[in-house]
């Protein structure tokens, strides 16, 4: 039985079910074949990096169903993942996880909120009041440029 939806910080001892959960998230989108393989052998999120970074779960209490990691560089904060269980997508949720990473920005001191999409997201993010700032390649053979955004906080 599912309990009350939390955001939490995320254990470094969680990257693994992070990691598989980005996966699932991703997997949702039609792409190219063989992309999911690709990007999920790109991704690297550590222990360390939940450790070190602003790495949140939305938690129903018997399962994470939301990761948020946001890092800090300077007077940036830059959104590293924002993943739903695809069950979840729809429901608000990344609504919540994208205040939270506005949240953190804020707290650590960023002037600005930075992040890259593709096509998919696009419009989450616009309605969530991100600003088109340019583009730049996604890194994986055949997938179209990712587009840069920002927000001030």
């Amino acid at each position: 039985m599912q309990g009350e939806l939390k955001i939490r910080r995320a254990r470094p001892s969680e990257a693994d079910a992070a990691r598989a959960l980005i996966g699932r998230s991703m997997a949702v989108w039609d792409k190219p074949h063989g992309y999911l393989e690709e990007a999920v052998g790109l991704m690297s999120l550590s222990p360390e990096d939940v450790e070190r970074d602003e790495a949140w779960v939305l938690d129903d209490g018997t399962q994470i169903v939301g990761f948020l990691r946001v890092s800090v560089s300077g007077t940036d904060a830059e959104i590293e993942e924002l993943h739903l269980e695809p069950a979840w997508i729809g429901r608000g949720l990344g609504r919540r996880l994208f205040e939270q990473a506005v949240e953190r920005a804020r707290a650590v001191g960023a002037e600005r909120l930075v992040w890259s999409t593709d096509r998919y997201a696009l419009g989450f993010y616009l309605t969530m009041g991100g600003v088109i700032t340019g583009s730049e390649p996604s890194g994986i053979a055949g997938d179209e440029p990712l587009t840069l955004m920002e927000l001030r906080v």
